[in-house]
């Protein structure tokens, strides 16, 4: 069900109609009712509407992040209904809380027809409440239901743990884009951030799952079986389900079918197999064979030379984002010491080298990516193995080494759009590098921290920080200690405020670098070499770190710098109803939380927590902690 009652009419354009007829998804028996709603990638509702700058208020107050809501489209009609038409804004994502909850499609449909109907009367009763002394939330009312509707269904579709309780074939993903290009849209599954390090009842970490998707000019069908969604739709946990383009704003699509759904028969939600003579989705990764294909010659009987145009051609295609990787037949760690020696190695994605046949190779490759095999194109300069890929695996496109020296021309291989391509492609291997190496680590969470090579540079604040410390000052929830919320205005004058301290925190691991992700402010009260006292007076440290004991660090940084012997540390906490996680890390690492002398005892609120150090005591031994006396970039 889509968020159509917040469609702003006043905005005309005319309707977006299919080129050509669609083959939608049928033989739907079963599926989901997932309430979509438009939020932000860095949602901080409602503290946020007061402080951001972006804040565009809807009828209901709640901020608009798609450029005009969301339009009904009745000429995309797929068995599910309705198609939602949008236009991304900046920071936008359309989002659903999940649950398989799985009824009869065409009572779901019913449902879908009825509610938009009820939501502008329960949006006036609402209104009417707020205007005579109702709070907030009345006056998004019909969200707010939905919403309570929404967990409620995600409630009992964990409640039922019978073996006889049916299960999903698979999410149907169903988009039309009506640009003449590519647009790729990151889709996601994860569990909510404040559970995201809660164990589940069966004892294993629900890890997020995500895959980019391509999508060509027209209409776009995805198949996600259950298998790769089970472990966080099984978990109890609530979960969230999610699309984001890749473009900051501007990217127009029209949803069709996002749902959980069962089939009659699963392989039918598959698109049908393209023909040489049809668009064929841009590609993703490039597959390249090694002898006689990158370099001269056969490794195991000589020397073997790299051919001169391979290092140009290997950086333009990451610079695109695409991914590159080698399928081989060799011996695994001469080829991969060659590879090093020729500088290609530090391309490379799950490199497979053995003497597995190719077909086999690649379609590990597609599944261990999460893409599918018409996303990739396969280089070899033998016959035989590209005869045995294109009819052994689905969809791949193969070349023969020759194609070289053209490959940059080739359209399925013109990558992003936007400069930020690149870096989105490093965070998504980033973060498959992160999960693989939790999974391998089972439960031992510790043990995974500890492999990551986790690197902490704190140093002071400087002018081009500014833009990224406001936005952790304005937008940053569940690991900010003061729960304070700061206008831009107001940021201006706490950064120019000359008696206190300011830091910013980068964090980095093994797998890549997070960036400036905490920001502080620290007042130094008592000043000694043997005792002393610092006032935390503002902490925010980004969720994209939660769970990696870098609060630890920061407050050992402010042991080691403020004091030789004990240091007082007193932290301005105040809760609130989205710090709890702030709130648990002070008394994990050992904080005494007591009210404040001018909180109200009805409220409950938190004023400080304190905890007195000595240099050394909060040192976390796998970590590696460092103090930059010149800010970094």
């Amino acid at each position: 069900m889509f968020e159509f009652n917040q469609h702003r009419a006043a905005e005309k354009s005319a309707a977006i109609r299919p080129s050509e007829k669609i083959d939608f998804a049928n033989g739907i028996r079963k599926r989901s009712l997932l309430i979509w709603s438009e939020h932000c990638v860095e949602c901080a509702a409602p503290e946020c509407y007061q402080t951001c700058d972006l804040y565009n208020p809807r009828p209901d107050q709640r901020c608009r992040r798609f450029e005009v809501g969301m339009r009904r489209n009745n000429h995309f009609r797929g068995q599910t209904g309705s198609a939602a038409d949008i236009v991304f804004g900046q920071w936008a994502k359309l989002e659903a809380r999940g649950n398989t909850v799985l009824w009869h499609s065409s009572t779901v449909s019913i449902v879908e027809s009825m509610l938009p109907r009820l939501q502008p009367l329960v949006d006036a009763v609402g209104r009417l409440v707020r205007r005579f002394g109702g709070s907030a939330p009345w006056t998004s009312l019909s969200f707010e239901l939905l919403d309570y509707t929404s967990k409620r269904l995600h409630k009992a579709s964990t409640q039922n743990t019978s073996t006889e309780n049916e299960k999903p074939d698979g999410f149907l993903i169903e988009i039309y884009n009506p640009a003449e290009h590519t647009c790729k849209v990151k889709f996601a599954c994860a569990v909510t951030r404040s559970k995201a390090l809660t164990i589940p009842p069966n004892g294993k970490l629900a890890l997020p799952y995500w895959e980019q998707l391509v999508l060509v000019p027209g209409y776009n069908r995805h198949f996600i079986p259950f298998s790769r969604l089970s472990a966080i739709a099984e978990s109890r946990l609530p979960y969230n389900i999610s699309f984001t383009p890749e473009e900051e704003s501007g990217t127009r699509l029209v949803f069709i079918s996002t749902d959980f759904i069962t089939v009659d028969d699963p392989d039918t939600m598959m698109p049908a197999p393209l023909d040489s003579t049809a668009v064929k989705p841009a590609a993703k990764c490039v597959v390249f064979d090694l002898d006689n294909t990158l370099w001269e010659g056969v490794l195991l009987e000589g020397d073997v030379s790299l051919k001169p145009s391979v290092p140009a051609l290997f950086e333009s295609l990451d610079k695109r984002g695409i991914l590159i990787t080698v399928a081989s037949k060799n011996n695994e760690q001469q080829a991969l010491d060659r590879l090093t020696e020729f500088g290609l190695a530090q391309y490379l994605i799950y490199p497979v080298i053995n003497w597995k046949q190719k077909s086999e190779n690649i379609k590990w490759l597609a599944d261990k990516i999460s893409i599918s095999s018409d996303t990739l194109i396969f280089v070899d300069d033998s016959a035989f193995e590209r005869e045995e890929v294109v009819t052994s695996v689905a969809g791949v496109e193969v070349l023969p080494e020759t194609a070289l020296d053209t490959l940059l021309e080739h359209p399925r291989l013109q990558g992003g759009r936007t400069s930020e391509s690149r870096n989105r492609r490093i965070m998504y291997q980033q973060q498959a590098q992160r999960s693989e190496a939790a999974i391998e680590f089972g439960e031992d969470y510790l043990s995974f921290l500890k492999s990551s090579d986790i690197v902490v540079t704190i140093g002071p604040m400087a002018d081009h920080h500014r833009e990224r410390v406001i936005e952790l000052l304005q937008r940053t929830n569940q690991l900010n200690f003061s729960g304070t919320k700061y206008s831009r205005e107001a940021v201006g004058t706490l950064l120019h405020d000359t008696s206190t301290d300011k830091h910013v925190i980068h964090c980095r691991d093994k797998y890549g670098d997070y960036g400036l992700v905490g920001f502080s402010i620290t007042r130094v009260e008592r000043a000694g070499a043997a005792q002393g006292s610092v006032r935390v007076q503002d902490f925010m440290l980004s969720c994209r770190v939660q769970g990696k004991l870098i609060e630890k660090a920061y407050f050992s940084y402010l042991a080691d710098k403020y004091s030789d012997g004990t240091l007082l540390l007193d932290v301005n906490f105040v809760s609130t109803d989205r710090n709890a996680l702030a709130r648990s890390v002070l008394q994990e690492i050992g904080f005494s939380i007591g009210k404040d002398s001018g909180a109200d005892d009805k409220t409950g609120v938190i004023g400080s927590a304190t905890l007195a150090v000595t240099p050394g005591q909060l040192d976390i031994d796998f970590l590696e902690l460092r103090s930059n006396t010149a800010a970094e970039g």
